[in-house]
């Protein structure tokens, strides 16, 4: 585990020190609902991507006829589905971890590296988030649209800004309630 050592006891955790500190349970039960909620979107999203290219390839290949701007739905379609489930497949520890050096570390050591990196990916999630609201309104301003279908272009960021918002709130989770916001090993949420 990513965060071991540190041992969740109902919503306090043992931080090493000697010493209980309270975790909110609410905040995270309410993050660890939206990141799933999120990612059951995001992966209708991309069977909704997968639907589209097969009756665009069948309407190709039966009748001549694809689908109109198949290639823009579907990249809509992929990109917001890709980071509508960031949040909850970095909350169950679904990224890869290389700790080829980390792992001979101290305890304690390691649990602050692991802090520390989830503070970095808060922060840049958040950076994100705000560039991408910027960058959004500017579309959303100038009326920027697909080519063929003529979709507006923000829409796109409509659901990567959320998203990347949730992201930070669940790398909070990770760095601050180590092991509350997971997924039971073992076994799906």
């Amino acid at each position: 585990m990513f965060f071991d050592g540190v041992a969740p006891i109902g919503s306090l955790w043992y931080t090493g020190r000697m010493s209980l500190r309270p975790v909110p349970a609410l905040p995270v039960r309410v993050i660890r609902a939206l990141a799933r909620a999120a990612a059951l979107v995001g992966a209708t999203l991309l069977v909704a991507a997968v639907v589209t290219t097969v009756w665009s390839v069948l309407g190709r290949w039966l009748a001549a006829a694809p689908l109109l701007g198949d290639t823009e739905l579907v990249e809509r379609l992929v990109g917001a589905g890709i980071f509508l489930v960031l949040p909850y497949g970095h909350l169950v520890g679904g990224n890869i971890v290389v700790d080829l050096l980390v792992r001979r570390f101290p305890g304690r050591l390691r649990r602050a590296l692991a802090a520390g990196a989830e503070l970095l990916f808060a922060a840049v999630a958040a950076l994100l988030a705000w560039r991408m609201t910027l960058g959004g309104l500017d579309l959303h301003r100038y009326g920027e649209t697909s080519m063929m279908l003529g979709l507006p272009t923000w829409w796109g960021f409509a659901a990567g800004v959320p998203a990347l918002v949730l992201l930070a709130l669940v790398c909070l989770v990770r760095a601050f309630a180590p092991g509350q916001g997971q997924a039971p090993t073992g076994g799906g949420a």
